[in-house]
Formats: structure tokens, sequence, C-alpha cells
């Protein structure tokens, strides 16, 4: 048993599209029952994430016995309010009174579908609210209307988190929960049941110390939910955890642990050019070995080091604990 328990999102283990080739490189269709099947497989995989739609036309008994025949837990339920062509303006925030119902009625089915199926969280990535120019929207009205949807959306249900995931850009050249500060700022104002989800490849896109904002999070005690992949920083890459950033990896994990984090690292990758159940065991099998690393950690040493301000002294500790003295 690891320090943390891991989830995935179910929507690109089975094979990922990219906008290059729209049909996908998997060379077969997959059921939700399959990718459901393919998480399960996974050794050390013992929660799922899925996205609303996908449950469109499923028998929630049928979803509900998948789950349990392969050992997982359901632990968040995305509301869908970006893939229709409808939400292409805004989704919750648009100034078409239908267009933001229509969007509205899928976050709170989204919040009654996750209290049926005993689902702790439902996130809000809200990728079609935001702009792509200037003087595209009323940022005074637009705000305004964020803060009155979301504390709608958590008052529809007080005992279900509303967790708000944010990110820097795309599908929207400015997405409008595009920082860890905006997002917890939306937190705070919109209900004691709204928090934050992080997502530590977007967090280094909006040029963050993942770690950090982890910390930033939890001091308020608004972080319900975190995803984690890798990235190379300018792009939402989703790639495999620790495959490019061990020591921002090590240092966020280290955070958590400190301040006793017990809620879901869901794996939110898309390996368009690899198999689903591959790039999830090398995901948890890398964040375990960062786990180990964690506890090579001197703590007492690392904290006197800190306290210096010399990165030199840090970085000789976390040196020995990933390389051994």
């Amino acid at each position: 048993m690891g320090k943390f328990k891991y989830s995935a999102g179910l929507w690109a283990l089975g094979g990922a599209a990219d906008r290059f080739l729209p049909s996908g490189y998997s060379e077969k269709k997959v059921t939700l029952k399959d990718v459901v099947e393919i998480a399960g497989s996974v050794d050390g995989l013992d929660g799922a994430e899925i996205i609303s739609s996908q449950l469109d036309g499923i028998d929630l008994k049928d979803f509900k016995g998948w789950l349990e025949d392969n050992g997982l837990t359901l632990t968040s339920i995305l509301a869908n309010t970006f893939g229709d062509k409808k939400f292409k303006l805004g989704s919750i925030t648009h100034t078409d009174k239908k267009i933001r119902q229509d969007a509205m009625d899928i976050c709170k089915k989204s919040v009654d579908l996750a209290a049926e199926l005993q689902c702790p969280t439902v996130n809000l990535w809200l990728g079609s609210d935001g702009f792509d120019y200037s003087f595209q929207i009323d940022y005074d009205r637009h705000w305004k209307v964020l803060k009155e949807s979301i504390s709608e959306i958590a008052s529809y249900n007080r005992d279900m988190k509303i967790c708000i995931e944010y990110k820097l850009k795309e599908p929207r050249k400015y997405m409008t929960v595009a920082t860890v500060g905006k997002a917890l700022y939306l937190a705070r104002e919109c209900g004691d049941n709204v928090g934050v989800v992080i997502d530590f490849g977007h967090s280094l896109m909006a040029k963050e110390k993942p770690a950090e904002s982890a910390v930033i999070l939890l001091m308020h005690n608004k972080l319900y939910n975190v995803h984690i992949n890798d990235a190379y920083g300018d792009w939402d890459d989703d790639l495999i955890a620790v495959s490019v950033h061990l020591q921002e990896t090590l240092e966020f994990l280290y955070y958590l642990e400190k301040f006793g984090y017990d809620g879901w690292i869901g794996l939110d990758i898309f390996p368009f050019r690899m198999d689903g159940r591959t790039a999830a065991d090398l995901c948890i099998r890398n964040l375990r070995s960062v786990e180990e690393i964690l506890d090579r950690i001197d703590k007492k040493a690392l904290d006197e080091a800190m306290n210096s301000l010399d990165a030199g002294n840090s970085q000789a500790v976390i040196r020995d604990a990933i390389f051994g003295k």
C-alpha cells in the first residue's frame, strides 16, 4: 500500500484522438465497459473519473457493476459543458439565457448522477468559458454571471463537493478560470462545498510551481482533487507522470504528504500514440517510485536547508534522496 490513492480518467485509456486525426490512433473501438476493464487491470489503480456525457445511454446499474467487478471507486464526474458546438462561445457564462440554462442543467444533472453513484465530487472544467480577443466579452458581466452560476450549482446540493479545475488556455485562447489564484477566489466566493482541482500540467502551463499552488489551496482547505500527468510547460501535453519533471513532481507529492492530503490523485493523460493500459501502468509505477524517494528524504536536514534559503543546501539533500549518498 502506497502513500496515495490513484484514479484515472476514463476518457483516454481506450484510445485518444487529436485534431490532426479526429478518428484517433487506436486500431479498435472500445466501449465504456472495455475502458473500465482497462483501468481495473492496472495494478495500483483503484479509482476512476468520467465525463458526464460518457454515461449517456448507459444503465447506471450496469456501470456500477463494471466498477465493482474491477475493484474501482468512482471519484469524480466532469460536467461536459464543452463538448457541444452550441457552447462554442460559452456555457455557464453565456449571454444567451437558453444556452446558459442548458449548461446549468448539465452541471446539475452531473450532481444528480454523482449522488446516485455515490461519487464525492463533480468537476467544473469550463473549457468554453473565456475569450479569444480584446473587447470580446464584458469582463464585469462575465465574472458576475460566473460567480452566480457556480454558486447556484453549489447550492443545488450542499453535500456534493464542486471542484473548479483551472487552465490557462485551450480551447479558448484565454480561459476565464486560468490560474490557481482565480480558482481559489471563486471557491471562497461561491460556497463552502466549492473547491479546486489542481492539474499538474495546467499549473506548469500557467508558469506556476505546482507544489506552491497546492500549498496555497491546502492552506485554505480548498484542494478537493488532483490531476497528475507531465508536460513541457508551454501546452497541456498530458504526458506520462514523472516523464519530464522529476523534482517538481517530487516536491508536489512532498507537500501533499506534509499536509495530509487524503483525496484522490487522478491520472489525466492522453496517450495518443501509446496503449492506454501501458501508459497508466507506467504512471503508477513512476509515482510509486517517487513515493519511495519521499521516504528517503532527510526531513530534518531538508527543513534546515530550506530555512537557510540557499538552494545548494536543499539540492544536496534532494540529490541524496534521489541518487543516494
